[in-house]
């Protein structure tokens, strides 16, 4: 048995725009996803989640037909499709990375037993992915590089996301630590030595990342003179984020998460749970707020002057009916456990 370990992420900034090679900014949280790899005596893939309360069982024919499906939809460009897919079966995408990996390595009988923590939004996916894609990889005897773990896991993104991820969330769950993003130049860690107080903050609705993408995308297409100068405001807040991360201005940082979320905002792919917990945070006084991943739901970052304050942010929240918790940032990618 392999058992495999990836943590969960925030993007800080970048979301959306690093779909369309603009700055992304993103760390791994301390909420993990761990991955079990058994043998199977019958020559077939078996993969299940008991917190999920899933379960397929799919041969060799049978994995390898909807691995020429997906791919068959991504040479046609029909994104719809492969959302579709996604929408109809959450396995998918976890039978696409592991397609991928043996359609290079050849096929082999396994199981694979899902448990993760990680709430949706927060890279959930793709740290099951990277997971998953280590483990196999171990299972098959190979050793395989960080770059290797993540361009699997990027294979289930592509179904997870509606067609065209970035890449970020990939990269942040397998390399762990803080990672500056770009799609054309791909990851560059970030030496980043200081604590940052940040809370999450639970909307209560599941982030709607393939929807929030695909429909982004499509009034990029349609109103390109509208949505590319908001694409490129908003790789500019990233870029002012950044140094103010490195050089460690909190009150910078803050302020150009709110400036973040007010210019992401016009997309319409915020909501009124998303709103209302940036409105508490404002009306608290907080360094900074805004919501983190694909937006449409999902969960909002909240930074602090420090770690006391938390404690009171977080009864705040929860007085007014939302789930809050505490993160540590910038832990270690995936992993043999």
């Amino acid at each position: 048995m392999i058992i495999t370990s990836a943590p969960g992420k925030v993007i800080l900034f970048g979301e959306h725009a690093v779909v369309y090679d603009k700055l992304g900014i993103v760390c791994s949280i301390d909420k993990r996803c761990n991955v079990k790899i058994l043998s199977a005596k019958e020559n077939r893939v078996f993969v299940r989640s008991e917190k999920l309360g899933l379960a397929k069982i799919l041969n060799e024919k049978e994995l390898f037909s909807f691995f020429n499906t997906i791919n068959s939809l991504r040479s046609k460009d029909k994104f719809d499709g492969t959302k579709e897919v996604f929408e109809k079966d959450k396995l998918a995408p976890i039978f696409f990375v592991i397609a991928n990996i043996f359609k290079k390595y050849g096929f082999k009988g396994l199981r694979v037993e899902i448990d993760s923590e990680i709430p949706k939004g927060l890279g959930s996916s793709s740290a099951v992915f990277s997971a998953i894609a280590l483990g196999v990889l171990k299972f098959l005897g190979k050793i395989p590089s960080k770059k290797e773990i993540s361009d699997f896991a990027y294979q289930g993104d592509l179904i997870a996301h509606g067609g065209t991820p970035s890449g970020i969330d990939n990269a942040a769950v397998t390399y762990g630590g803080y990672l500056k993003y770009r799609k054309s130049t791909g990851i560059e860690p970030l030496e980043i030595d200081f604590e940052i107080p940040l809370l999450v903050v639970e909307s209560g609705e599941e982030a709607k990342t393939a929807e929030t993408v695909s429909y982004v995308r499509k009034n990029k297409k349609e109103n390109p003179e509208f949505v590319n100068p908001i694409l490129n405001s908003l790789n500019s807040i990233s870029e002012k984020a950044l140094e103010s991360l490195i050089f460690q201005k909190l009150e910078d940082l803050g302020r150009l998460m709110f400036k973040y979320y007010q210019e992401l905002k016009r997309l319409n792919i915020s909501t009124e749970k998303l709103d209302k917990i940036i409105e508490i945070a404002l009306q608290n006084s907080v360094l900074g707020a805004k919501p983190t991943g694909g937006w449409g739901g999902g969960c909002c970052l909240i930074l602090a002057e420090n770690e006391k304050r938390i404690d009171n942010l977080m009864k705040v929240f929860k007085k007014n009916g939302f789930k809050s918790f505490r993160v540590k940032i910038g832990v270690e990618g995936v992993k043999l456990i």
